[in-house]
């Protein structure tokens, strides 16, 4: 199971490297910056932060806890906002 899912009625669309994000039953949209869009990418395709974190030191100058950090707070957001499934285990 990824680290973060979409809520059902989310939909994710990163086609232009800034990330948005559209609640399509409340009509909530989120916008993400290019370095959260790669976390949130990162989180829905890997199972645990520590593998996210691991894909994301490639391509982003930041240490571990600073994107352990990024991915704990991006997720505290889009939950926030009901945009992501509760997932029992925190980022």
């Amino acid at each position: 199971m990824p680290l973060i899912r979409l809520a059902e009625q989310t939909v994710f669309d990163a086609a232009d490297g800034t990330g948005v994000l559209m609640d399509t039953a409340e009509g909530v949209y989120f916008e993400l910056n290019p370095t959260a869009t790669l976390m949130l990418q990162a989180a829905l395709r890997f199972d645990t932060a520590d593998e996210a974190v691991r894909h994301l030191a490639e391509g982003i100058d930041a240490g571990e806890s600073e994107l352990h950090e990024g991915i704990r707070s991006l997720a505290a957001q889009l939950a926030e906002s009901r945009l992501i499934e509760p997932t029992g285990t925190a980022p």
